[in-house]
């Protein structure tokens, strides 16, 4: 484990910036004994730190049910399993070590083929700061336009309840797109709502992109019929089966969002209308509103349907 850069397609783990995590003697004990049986310390120091509006934003989009947070798996598997599946975007975690080895071993089991970039912390590095600039080290030593479209950083849990400030990112490096996020087991309530999280931050960047100028087009060019975006990951045959069925009214299926290449943003916000397939895209959906697109809900699931 180097100081340098690195990122290996077929690697497990990459330490990016900084030392494995070990405390000096002297430094403070941040968060200890605190995991996600903690959210609501968690929450606390989150709302010290400044982040007491994101997480308005969260309890907003994402109400919780009767039972403790999380309520799966760690949450940010899915916003972890979105960026992994995409072409030419890295993905870059920040948080806890045990945090970083289990969401890097499921995502694994799963069938990602890439390495998962880490940044890691001590107690000093946490609270002076430091890690924030570790973080901003490493992207700009990833940035390479030849490899990559964009690189999604993620806080997890101590991160964002220390107030590491994301946002400060650079928003592009060399041509590559930066996008932070926070992803707390406290804020989320499962993996499905992580998913939006990302999806949503992408939308949006890509959303900029389009009012600032032209953007490239997407892959296979574009459709002579209005399109429907399909909002709700889904087996692969299943676009071309609602494709049959929108046929016949004129329609062709867009793309799917979450999608698969960065290109696919524009084409998805491109589209006459979109299908709400699954419930849980409330950040994707206010996106979508925001350029103008109405949106269709699917059939009702669980008592209701």
């Amino acid at each position: 484990m180097t100081n340098e850069a690195t990122y290996d397609e077929t690697a497990e783990v990459e330490v990016i910036r900084g030392e494995p995590r070990v405390d000096p003697p002297d430094a403070p004990v941040l968060a200890d004994g605190l995991g996600c049986h903690s959210g609501s310390e968690m929450e606390k120091a989150a709302r010290l730190s400044g982040n007491s509006e994101m997480l308005d934003q969260f309890a907003k989009d994402y109400p919780k049910g009767p039972h403790d947070q999380p309520q799966s798996m760690c949450p940010a598997f899915g916003s972890l399993r979105v960026g992994l599946r995409m072409k030419r975007v890295a993905t870059v975690l920040s948080g806890s070590a045990c945090c970083v080895y289990g969401l890097t071993f499921v995502s694994h089991f799963y069938g990602a083929r890439r390495s998962v970039g880490y940044v890691p912390f001590n107690s000093e590095t946490l609270v002076t700061g430091k890690l924030y600039e570790d973080i901003r080290e490493s992207v700009h030593e990833m940035a390479d336009p030849e490899r990559f479209d964009a690189i999604v950083v993620t806080n997890l849990c101590v991160p964002t309840a220390s107030g590491v400030p994301l946002r400060l990112l650079p928003k592009e490096i060399n041509g590559v797109r930066i996008v932070g996020i926070d992803v707390p087991g406290f804020g989320i309530p499962t993996h499905a709502e992580a998913k939006d999280v990302l999806a949503g931050a992408m939308l949006n960047y890509a959303r900029e992109e389009i009012k600032a100028g032209p953007v490239r087009a997407p892959a296979g060019g574009k459709s002579d019929r209005p399109t429907v975006a399909l909002l709700g990951e889904m087996f692969p045959a299943d676009p071309m089966m609602i494709g049959a069925m929108l046929a016949p009214m004129g329609l062709a299926a867009g793309p799917v969002v979450p999608c698969r290449e960065w290109r696919e943003l524009y084409a998805a916000l491109d589209c006459g209308v979109v299908a709400a397939i699954h419930p849980f895209y409330t950040a994707a959906i206010r996106e979508f509103e925001a350029a103008g697109r109405p949106i269709v809900g699917s059939a009702p699931v669980g008592h209701d349907g």
